[in-house]
């Protein structure tokens, strides 16, 4: 099996595939989804006008040295749970300045809130109250955290605040105490036992992330460089807080937002994909379907992209996969490809079945 393999797309989404090595110096081919839905004023999702493409490389917020990750690369050739990345901010009940309120999440089996509290500044031996806020971001920055001048950091959280006294990452941010906790990190708990809170994707050199990744050691030097050590761990993919895991999502589940829209609350469906991926093996077609491993909701655009993956192997002497036909398309179409044929339609027709949705809600 040869990994220059055409992909044709006849979906409204994304494709994209990305070739690289395992532990064992075996070639992986990983064709990679990524499919956005807005909602309308009936509440109601159909597919973005704008899709957010697949990533091949992590996007910031901000500088890539001082910020969390909004995009996380979609490159991993595996998940071995599905999670919930939430991008959004906090906003006043009723477009009211408010000093605290509760964000919350509900999809499946998690059940996640957070406290949002106004800027705090020292005054003396202490904290001032917490000055009004009508919409607060939700990112790490603003939680708990933080990377001193002398180089000593947190390392669950290096762009935070608070961490021994240390200010953000974030230049903007002006508190000197997290934004974002959890309920039950009280405001007088001793910093040592503070935890960074947060609903968006964990660094990939943060903890708990960095201890998955393996030894990297003389003897990965001496034997197993430039592949991956043999014992890195698959959940070193996942780029959220255990409590942001389920063990997977079918499409149509029910999702509940709190607090991170102006209306208060959001409640939809996850959507489904339905379109098929054909593969056209020199002697065969199997036909494989997406399964969604990460759910990227952001309120403040009604939007909700569902990211996938497949991956496969190289085999010596195995049958060679051709060609990746994804969406529903003629049995003619399927048929020229695998004859290796040039489809042609006297009607001028591409070969997409008309009336046959890529998905459901």
């Amino acid at each position: 099996m040869v990994f220059a393999v055409p992909l044709h797309n006849r979906t409204p989404f994304r494709l994209a595939t990305h070739v690289q090595v395992d532990a064992e110096g075996q070639e992986r081919l990983v064709i990679m989804l990524s499919a956005s839905f807005t909602s309308g004023d009936d509440g109601q999702f159909a597919p973005a006008d704008e899709q957010v493409p697949v990533m091949l490389r992590d996007v910031p917020f901000g500088d890539p040295a001082l910020s969390s990750t909004r995009y996380e690369a979609d490159i991993a050739p595996e998940k071995p749970a599905c999670e919930v990345i939430v991008n959004g901010s906090a906003h006043a009940p009723e477009g009211k300045p408010t000093q605290r309120m509760q964000v919350g999440l509900s999809i499946g089996s998690v059940r996640k809130v957070l406290a949002v509290i106004g800027d705090r500044v020292r005054e003396g031996a202490g904290l001032s109250a917490p000055q009004p806020f009508t919409v607060m971001p939700i990112r790490y920055e603003r939680a708990y955290g933080g990377t001193l001048p002398d180089g000593q950091l947190d390392l669950r959280n290096p762009v935070g605040v608070g961490y021994r006294g240390a200010a953000s990452a974030d230049p903007t941010v002006r508190t000197h105490a997290p934004n974002i906790s959890y309920p039950s990190d009280a405001n007088d708990k001793p910093s040592c036992e503070l935890r960074p809170a947060g609903f968006g994707a964990i660094g990939r050199g943060w903890e708990p992330r960095l201890r998955l990744t393996g030894t990297y050691d003389q003897a990965w030097q001496d034997a197993q460089w430039p592949l991956p050590p043999k014992d890195f761990d698959p959940r070193a993919h996942l780029a959220t807080a255990e409590d942001q895991q389920l063990p997977r999502l079918d499409g149509g589940e029910d999702a509940t937002v709190i607090g991170m829209t102006p209306s208060g609350r959001w409640d939809f469906r996850i959507p489904r994909v339905t379109a098929p991926l054909l593969l056209i093996f020199d002697d065969r077609i199997e036909a494989r379907r997406f399964t969604a491993d990460t759910v990227v909701i952001e309120p403040d655009l009604l939007r909700v992209t569902l990211k996938a993956r497949l991956r496969f192997t190289t085999r010596r002497n195995a049958p060679m996969l051709r060609d990746a036909v994804f969406g529903h398309v003629t049995p003619a179409f399927v048929s020229a490809r695998r004859k290796r044929k040039t489809y042609l339609d006297l009607r001028g027709g591409d070969g997409t079945l008309a009336g046959k949705s890529a998905w459901q809600y």
